[in-house]
């Protein structure tokens, strides 16, 4: 192999690799168990709380760990003796100091779709549309709110989890940090190139079209 096709196929290995991280699914942020798992007996109150009268909404935070495009949004939500008699609202959003800020995505689940809460059930999967881009070292969260009338709740995560939560007692007007324990949830995206990438990758594609015009024939020879 010649000097020249040695870095021809260098800068397709280059270009091809980062191109394949780019396309590359992976877990933004999880904290359900092994298999999937999560808490059945316990969750935070979504709508009508029957020990206030107050209408709960509850969000969850994380801090993804690089520049993500979301795919999905996967949560652990149950109706309480079948009473998921109305809408809910699901909803990605940034921070606003240190609460829930204005919503990037939103979701409905319709009335009658949850499972019974206190039973094994497969988790719900919203899939993202808009896929906003999450951007690593940034603190983002899951809000979801319900009707004042119609009581449900998010599955509580098994696992040890400090990012922090909030709860809001006006339907998700607004929140305020009670420290509950965070419910089961998980975020797929696809990952984005740190800008250095993506400078590799041009710079690969250019010396391979540099090569190829270096090597074009002259006066049809």
């Amino acid at each position: 192999m010649t000097r020249r096709s040695r870095w021809l196929v260098t800068g397709c290995a280059l270009a091809l690799a980062v191109t394949a991280r780019e396309a590359r699914a992976d877990i933004i942020f999880s904290n359900f168990g092994p298999g999937g798992t999560f808490n059945t007996g316990n969750g935070n109150p979504i709508g009508f709380d029957f020990f206030t009268g107050d209408n709960d909404a509850q969000a969850d935070s994380f801090v993804p760990g690089g520049t993500f495009a979301l795919n999905s949004l996967t949560l652990a939500l149950a109706s309480l003796n079948r009473t998921n008699s109305a809408p809910l609202t699901v909803s990605i959003a940034g921070s606003s100091g240190l609460l829930p800020g204005p919503a990037l995505e939103s979701w409905t689940i319709g009335a009658g779709v949850l499972p019974t809460f206190g039973s094994l059930f497969t988790p719900l999967s919203l899939t993202s549309i808009l896929q906003p881009t999450l951007i690593v070292g940034l603190r983002y969260w899951v809000t979801v709110s319900g009707s004042g009338t119609d009581s449900n709740a998010w599955n509580l995560t098994l696992l040890t989890d400090a990012n922090p939560t909030a709860t809001s007692v006006n339907g998700g007007a607004t929140y305020s940090r009670l420290g509950l324990t965070p419910g089961a949830v998980r975020l797929d995206g696809t990952a984005v190139p740190e800008p250095s990438e993506w400078v590799l990758t041009a710079s690969g594609l250019a010396f391979i079209a540099g090569v190829g015009r270096r090597r074009r024939p002259r006066n049809g020879v």
